[in-house]
C-alpha cells in the first residue's frame, strides 16, 4: 500500500509584508486627506540628486550657460501647456537683452572664444593656448608686435566681443581657428603683456525688472528631472498647478519645476524643498539672476 507524500503547508504571508502593505496603504491614505500636508512632509525627506555645474568653464563660449537658450526652451514648454501659463512663458522671453557699445577693450579680460576645431577640453583660453599654440612662437616682442598687427590691424574696425552680465565672462566671435589669438594671450600671460583694441562689445544681460515681475507671479526651482516628476505629481494631486519646463538642451537632465504664487498653499511647499535642498540641489531660478550680475564697465 503506498502512502502519498505529505503536501507542502501554503506559506503563510510575512509580516513584513503586512507591515509593507499596510504602510502604503496608510500613505496614500494620507495623501488623499492631506495632500499639501503629505507634500512637504515628502520633499522635505526626500533624497535629491546634486544639480552639478551649470556654469561650466570653458575655452568655448558655446559650452557657457546661455540665458537665452534656457529661457527659448522653457518658454516653448510653457507655450504648449494652456492658456494658463503664457504669461510665464511671455515673461521669459522678455529677460534676455542685448545692446552693443564701441569701446577699446584690454584682450586680457578674454577668457574664450566663440568656435574652434579642437572639442577638448580647456578651463579658458591661456590653457587651450600652452596645449594647441605650441608652433607658434610667443617668445619676443617682436612675436607679440607680429600677432596683434595680423589680428587687429585692420583700419577703421571695431573687433567683435561678448560680454555676459550674469557671469561677467566675455569672449572673442572668432572667424577663423584662434590659435594666433589664443598665442597672442599667451604672450600676455607670460610677459604680462597688454593690448587694447577697437572693439563692439555686444553686451548679454537679464533685464532685471522682467526678471522682478516674473519672481512676483512664478516659483521657478531647478532641479533634476526625476525628482521634479515625483513633486510635480504630488503637487497635482492637491489640485494646485504646477508645469514641468525644459532646460537649455546642454542639461537635459535639468529641468524647471514651475508653480504659480497666487495659490497661498505653494508656498509650504516651495518653502519646505528651497529649506532641505537649497542650492545644491534646487536653484530658484528668479533668485539666481538676481544675484549672479556682475554689470558691464569699460574695463
Amino acid at each position: 500500500m503506498s502512502t502519498s507524500e505529505p503536501q507542502p503547508k501554503p506559506a503563510k504571508k510575512s509580516n513584513g509584508l503586512k507591515l509593507v502593505d499596510f504602510e502604503t496603504w496608510c500613505n496614500l491614505l494620507l495623501q488623499r486627506i492631506f495632500p499639501v500636508w503629505y507634500c512637504v512632509r515628502y520633499v522635505s525627506e526626500m533624497p535629491m540628486e546634486l544639480l552639478g555645474e551649470i556654469n561650466p568653464k570653458s575655452y568655448l563660449a558655446h559650452r557657457w550657460l546661455s540665458l537665452h537658450d534656457t529661457h527659448q526652451a522653457a518658454a516653448a514648454s510653457l507655450e504648449h501647456a494652456g492658456d494658463q501659463w503664457q504669461d510665464c512663458a511671455q515673461l521669459l522671453l522678455k529677460v534676455y537683452k542685448t545692446r552693443t557699445f564701441k569701446r577699446y577693450l584690454s584682450i586680457r579680460n578674454i577668457t574664450a572664444v566663440e568656435s574652434s576645431t579642437s572639442e577638448s577640453h580647456y578651463d579658458h583660453i591661456v590653457e587651450y593656448a600652452e596645449a594647441e599654440c605650441k608652433e607658434i612662437p610667443t617668445f619676443h616682442a617682436e612675436h607679440f608686435d607680429q600677432l596683434s598687427h595680423e589680428l587687429f590691424s585692420e583700419q577703421g574696425k571695431h573687433y567683435p566681443f561678448v560680454y555676459r552680465e550674469w557671469d561677467g565672462r566675455y569672449y572673442y566671435k572668432n572667424e577663423g581657428e584662434p590659435k594666433k589669438f589664443a598665442a597672442l594671450l599667451l604672450h600676455c600671460s607670460e610677459k604680462g603683456r597688454d593690448l587694447s583694441v577697437k572693439a563692439e562689445i555686444e553686451i548679454q544681460y537679464a533685464d532685471l525688472r522682467a526678471v522682478e515681475i516674473l519672481r512676483s507671479r512664478y516659483w521657478l526651482l531647478l532641479m533634476k528631472r526625476e525628482a521634479a516628476y515625483q513633486i510635480a505629481y504630488l503637487v497635482r494631486a492637491a489640485k494646485i498647478p504646477c508645469q514641468l519646463a525644459e532646460f537649455e538642451w546642454r542639461r537635459s537632465d535639468l529641468v524647471f519645476l514651475v508653480l504659480k504664487k497666487t495659490d497661498y498653499r505653494t508656498a509650504q511647499i516651495v518653502d519646505a524643498i528651497v529649506r532641505r535642498h537649497f542650492p545644491r540641489s534646487v536653484i530658484e531660478w528668479g533668485r539666481y539672476l538676481c544675484t549672479h550680475q556682475v554689470p558691464f564697465r569699460n574695463r
